[in-house]
């Protein structure tokens, strides 16, 4: 205890307390500052998406490469602006053989897009057998319009000389995308289609093209934890997750989409074009849909924002 001027008590830990309490309040917060300043650094010519590292209270912004990265500022509002050079994120379109049974980790698609994989076959909520893919390949042709629910189907894709003899279901169910290069609030790039010939739930094609491993129940991730995808172009892979709450701008093309609270995986090698689709796990436990990347990172669509949107189980 200490007396100041006339006998007035106060404790020492209540001096600590209101130290405390009056330095958090003077310091800027790097989520709140990065929210006020997205659009703004989204709309500047080469950045790919801005992010927050909550460790050192740095606002992160990932750029196409470091020439255009001078445009970036090196602080807002008093929070450290740091950059990552992760060239430009395009969403991923290119095993390719026709199976019957079906199964995730192979070539899909809709008649008017090359190919991509197929992410899993799981069932909607009343039970209906389906499979699971970014929209971009079962719900989008190649002028990025939206197609209509009941769109064919093909495995494997059209690019794999799939046509209307390898039809193996029908567009059911997609997650509407908002084309706009500098702001809109979309968190998943994720479609289904029902199927008319089996499909193996939650299973997935292993490294051995032969073998299956198991994809059941969601998980979330934090940066560092390890995580496993199954694609037609790469196969088995496996990437570390640098980021879990990134707002990245991707190209579709001739069009641009802004996509918010995305897995960032920095593996170079994860995925390459036409991968996008593939289910991504940890240990078993499905993270979300890869759909799309540049040439050192693959962007993720988290699971919790796919599973009810689409109304499915996992």
């Amino acid at each position: 205890m200490i007396v100041i001027n006339k006998g007035f008590v106060i404790s020492l830990t209540l001096i600590a307390i209101l130290v405390v309490i009056g330095s958090g309040l003077a310091s800027p917060n790097a989520k709140e500052i990065r929210e006020k300043h997205e659009q703004e650094l989204l709309e500047i010519d080469g950045v790919s998406g801005v992010s927050v590292d909550e460790s050192t209270n740095e606002i992160v912004v990932y750029t196409e490469d470091a020439e255009k990265g001078k445009k970036v500022p090196k602080n807002l509002d008093g929070i450290n602006v740091k950059q990552k050079v992760v060239g430009k994120i395009t969403a991923l379109s290119v095993r390719t053989t026709s199976y019957n049974p079906v199964f995730g980790g192979i070539s899909v698609g809709n008649p008017y897009i090359t190919a991509g994989t197929l992410g899993l076959v799981t069932l909607t909520l009343n039970g209906k057998l389906v499979a699971l893919s970014n929209a971009h390949v079962l719900a989008l042709n190649s002028q990025t319009k939206f197609l209509p629910i009941g769109t064919p189907i093909y495995q494997p894709g059209v690019y794999d000389g799939g046509n209307s003899a390898n039809t193996i279901g029908s567009l059911f169910k997609y997650i509407n995308i908002n084309f706009n290069k500098y702001s809109a609030n979309n968190k998943a790039d994720a479609a289904i289609a029902t199927l008319t010939i089996p499909g193996n739930v939650g299973d997935v094609l292993d490294a051995d093209n032969v073998g299956m491993y198991k994809i059941t129940g969601t998980i979330t991730v934090t940066p560092r934890d390890a995580v496993r995808k199954s694609g037609r172009t790469t196969g088995v892979t496996t990437g570390e997750v640098s980021d879990t709450v990134a707002t990245v701008k991707v190209s579709y093309g001739g069009k641009w989409a802004v996509f918010k609270d995305q897995i960032v995986v920095s593996t170079p090698g994860f995925s390459a074009g036409g991968d996008s689709g593939s289910a991504v796990d940890k240990d078993g436990k499905f993270v979300g849909l890869l759909f799309a990347g540049s040439s050192t990172v693959t962007i993720v669509n988290k699971a919790s924002n796919i599973v009810g949107q689409l109304g499915i189980t996992i």
